[in-house]
């Protein structure tokens, strides 16, 4: 959340009642903290409703906004199964540049590794060969099969070959690198729609994931990433990135109540142990323990 959002709790309730004036205030607060209006006006409904006595503390506030938001989170709670026994497991990763995407994918694909599954990576983003290259280094690292294209080929027939190849080596997990994106650029999100319909063609139930990765500073403007992306490949899963000290989680909690997506996990860092799984009931105490 924003930046010392917890001392700001603490002037807007101290030694007050939980009046209109200080819910309007503390909307206004919510507002300045990545969760759009709509959310903010959910969040500030639902604690007016809480009873409190009249020696209360800003603590009791808090307390009642991380039982909100995990209510808010909870249902959007949800699981990648790294030891399904679905042969290979296809997981489709999109984002916009700059998301954190290609550093994900190889916390996932270390996931599957270590439920002694085979990986292989796809590396689909044809357009710049530093994707390529950023994604292979991982590939070493983390002892995982990767394809790539030639430069400037198409995606979709990289994509295509990855599946054929899975069935010659038995890959238990194919996980793609799609080209990072601005969701504005149509003519690149068709390519989302492509890889997804060809995909389809070969096998019904794949990609059995699609991903996206949402940086965590990125603000309001994810609710709109995360609707563009959806209308182009349909999203099954979020993994929030960049998940910090001094980054934002307020954007998820907006996504969560008006898009009602799943999510998956959260990044909050560049090593490969980085990463855990969601959980609502954690996620909505950390924000007030980073935002100190």
């Amino acid at each position: 959340m924003l930046k010392g959002f917890k001392d700001s709790i603490s002037k807007i309730f101290s030694n007050r009642k939980v009046d209109q004036e200080t819910l309007d205030e503390f909307e206004e607060l919510l507002i300045k903290s990545d969760i759009d209006l709509g959310t903010a006006e959910e969040i500030i409904k639902k604690l007016g409703l809480k009873r409190f006595g009249e020696s209360f503390s800003p603590e009791n506030v808090q307390n009642a906004l991380e039982e909100i938001i995990s209510e808010i989170l909870t249902p959007c709670e949800k699981k990648i199964n790294y030891s399904d026994s679905e042969s290979p497991l296809v997981l489709m990763f999109m984002g916009v540049n700059g998301s954190g995407k290609t550093t994900t994918i190889a916390k996932i694909a270390n996931n599957f590794i270590q439920e002694n599954k085979k990986v292989l990576l796809v590396a689909a983003d044809t357009f710049r060969a530093a994707a390529s290259e950023q994604l292979e280094e991982w590939s070493k690292k983390i002892d995982a099969d990767i394809l790539k294209g030639e430069e400037g080929s198409d995606p979709a027939s990289v994509v295509f070959k990855s599946v054929e190849e899975s069935k010659l080596k038995e890959y238990g997990a194919i996980i793609i690198d799609t080209a990072g994106r601005l969701h504005t650029r149509n003519d690149l999100m068709d390519q989302l729609g492509k890889i997804n319909r060809v995909l389809n063609k070969t096998n019904e139930n794949f990609p059995h994931e699609t991903i996206i990765t949402i940086d965590a500073t990125t603000g309001q403007n994810a609710v709109k990433q995360v609707e563009e992306f959806n209308k182009y490949a349909r999203i099954s899963g979020i993994i929030l990135t960049k998940f910090d000290t001094s980054a934002s989680g307020g954007t998820l909690i907006s996504i969560a109540e008006k898009i009602k997506l799943p999510i998956l996990g959260v990044g909050n860092g560049e090593k490969i142990s980085d990463y855990y799984e969601f959980n609502a009931k954690i996620f909505s105490k950390s924000i007030f323990e980073s935002s100190n």
